[in-house]
């Protein structure tokens, strides 16, 4: 005697199964979290600051086309451990620069300059601070555009870097 009934999945009729749409809503919110958790971890990560570095500097505000100034750095160590600064960025990718009006003619010390990345001006200082030092560094530079210019300076020690978020300067005609 045969059956004649056909074979009927018990758990497709299982009314406290949820729907493949409701998998796949938990699917995206998983994701979306996840990326947003990556997306924090990112921006606290590159927000650091080394503790023991104190940086300033001076520039004139108001330069004429043509004219050559000299803007400086002080790097002083404020901790009880050697520090070494590794590089120096004149600005950033996402953010304007002095150097969209002016020029590094040379610096003192002198600095290899690294420009291979779109957008950043990067110096390679590699110099260590002990605890207490200061040191002075002078980009001698030239005004080359007029306009009102301005951005970020970040100071790099390892993969922290202290930040001053707006050097601004103005090249008159």
């Amino acid at each position: 005697m045969a059956n004649n009934l056909a074979y009927n999945d018990p758990a497709s009729n299982n009314p406290n199964r949820p729907q493949w749409w409701v998998w796949l809503i938990i699917a995206i919110l998983a994701c979306c979290c996840l990326a947003f958790a990556g997306l924090i971890g990112t921006i606290v990560y590159f927000s650091r600051e080394p503790q023991d570095l104190a940086v300033e500097y001076s520039s004139p505000p108001i330069v004429k086309k043509g004219e050559t100034f000299d803007f400086k750095l002080s790097l002083r160590n404020t901790g009880n451990e050697p520090i070494t600064i590794t590089d120096i960025d004149l600005d950033e990718a996402l953010g304007g620069s002095i150097l969209d009006g002016c020029i590094v003619l040379e610096t003192e010390p002198f600095m290899q300059r690294d420009y291979s990345l779109e957008g950043i001006k990067t110096f390679n200082y590699g110099q260590t601070l002990q605890p207490g030092e200061t040191k002075t560094l002078i980009f001698h530079m030239q005004a080359v555009t007029a306009g009102e210019f301005g951005g970020s300076l970040a100071v790099y020690v390892g993969n922290t870097s202290k930040r001053i978020d707006y050097i601004g300067i103005i090249v008159q005609e």
